[in-house]
């Protein structure tokens, strides 16, 4: 990576080399005017649900940045801006992708590392902490299992071709044949759509953290709430614990609304308590 020029405005775009490839970035420099918090790394969600959220995405980490955090937000192998296509995007390639994020922060920021995930990347920020060293975790909306995420994505196709398959199993199973599959102008590989099947929370060892779970609706369904509360239990053992937040609000990430100002307070509260 390059680091940021020092005469940069406080948010700045910026390009990094990965493997293969670059990275499109935005680093957002904390407010000198307060005491520095730690760093914050963004995994954004899964296809087109990555372009709805870009405007929470950046309210949020301005406030955090605010605070006092230092925030970068990447764009996935193959996702958004940075290279690649779609297509050839891999589960261990964005593994990887945020381990030069997570070590490019901490030469930036001597003080606590967290992981910010909405959606899927909530799900990928929980698969990569299971295997480093995180201080906090912030999911927004998080998938608890792949397979569920893949589902809700083939659902999108469903009635496209009349003559096609009228079932996510039938599209799974086309999937599985053909090697790809599109999905509303993203195609859909089945490697990629195999490991994010296999990837389940429950499953994940978790490091000794402090876990932010948000979840967003009108109400908050009981199983949402049941399913934080099984999970809280399992990773208690490890020394992780699991604060569970449920807010009135829209789902951004569908496309459905632009903002949802319940959740950018609430997450702001608890990073300030837990500062």
């Amino acid at each position: 990576m390059n680091a940021p020029l020092l005469s940069a405005p406080r948010v700045e775009p910026f390009f990094f080399d990965a493997d293969p490839g670059t990275r499109f970035s935005l680093y957002h420099a904390p407010a000198p005017h307060v005491p520095a918090r730690g760093a914050i790394l963004y995994i954004h969600p899964f296809a087109e649900e990555l372009n709805h959220s870009r405007h929470m995405a950046s309210l949020q980490a301005r406030r955090f940045a605010a605070m006092g955090y230092a925030v970068l937000q990447i764009d996935l192998f193959g996702c958004g801006d940075s290279c690649g296509d779609f297509n050839a995007g891999r589960w261990q390639i964005w593994k990887r992708d945020l381990a030069t994020a997570h070590n490019w922060l901490a030469e930036r920021s001597a003080g606590p590392m967290h992981l910010w995930g909405l959606r899927l990347g909530g799900l990928l920020a929980l698969d990569y902490a299971a295997a480093t060293h995180v201080d906090g975790i912030i999911l927004w909306q998080p998938f608890l299992h792949g397979r569920t995420c893949i589902t809700q994505f083939l659902r999108q196709a469903l009635g496209s071709d009349p003559d096609g398959p009228n079932t996510t199993a039938a599209l799974r199973a086309l999937l599985a044949a053909r090697g790809t599959l599109e999905v509303n102008g993203y195609e859909l590989t089945a490697p990629l759509a195999q490991a994010i099947d296999g990837c389940v929370a429950a499953d994940l060892v978790l490091p000794a953290c402090s876990v932010h779970w948000f979840s967003v609706g009108a109400p908050t369904p009981l199983r949402i709430a049941a399913n934080a509360e099984r999970l809280a239990a399992g990773w208690a053992k490890g020394g992780t614990s699991v604060h569970f937040h449920a807010l009135d609000g829209a789902p951004f990430w569908s496309g459905a609304a632009a903002e949802c100002p319940a959740l950018l307070e609430a997450t702001c509260a608890a990073l300030a308590v837990d500062a």
